[in-house]
């Protein structure tokens, strides 16, 4: 007997490599994020790193719109048929707020970087256009409106995370290997 995952039941290759990708970066920035800010002073280290940050940012942003488009001209999934109404409407709301972060924090700080009077140049080749100039006042809200978001996606995506490990190891449904090329879904 078929499994409800048996059709139509991955991911696309180009949406698993996104995926996987984005991952990686949300950490990666989340981690840089957090160390760079501790370090005190102006350094050249320190200049280094929110570059590096604020680079992966913009490779982050242009991934999650990649992503949206790559997943309109896909095949998705569909969702376990054992699974709830309310199940079903609490994987796409989070979905949903996973994209709206994910579009959310790189735009908070980039428009943080203009506001605190730095242009982003995208690995110090591609200058970003100036929306805004430097202003204190945005430069508060918007570092204020970085950080929390970033907070935010980095609950969301630890959340993501569990609950893909409660469908596979608990509810034994196997929608993880979905994302994860080679493994087992029927």
């Amino acid at each position: 007997m078929k499994s409800a995952l048996s059709e139509n039941h991955r991911y696309g290759l180009p949406m698993v490599v996104i995926h996987w990708l984005m991952a990686l970066g949300i950490l990666t920035a989340f981690a840089v994020g957090l160390y760079m800010v501790d370090i005190p002073g102006i350094t050249p280290f320190k200049l280094k790193l929110f570059n590096w940050h604020k680079w992966l940012g913009v490779t982050l942003f242009t991934l999650v719109l990649l992503r949206m488009v790559v997943r309109m001209v896909s095949k998705t999934p569909k969702y376990p048929a054992h699974w709830g109404h309310n199940t079903v409407l609490f994987a796409k709301l989070g979905h949903f707020a996973l994209y709206v972060l994910m579009l959310g924090v790189p735009t908070f700080g980039y428009l943080y970087s203009l506001a605190s009077g730095f242009p982003v140049v995208w690995f110090g080749v591609i200058e970003l256009p100036v929306l805004i100039d430097k202003d204190p006042g945005l430069k508060d809200l918007f570092k204020t409106l970085h950080e929390l978001s970033a907070k935010g996606l980095v609950f969301l995506v630890a959340g993501h995370v569990l609950m893909a490990l409660k469908h596979h190891f608990m509810d034994k449904d196997r929608v993880l290997g979905r994302m994860i090329p080679g493994a087992k879904v029927d």
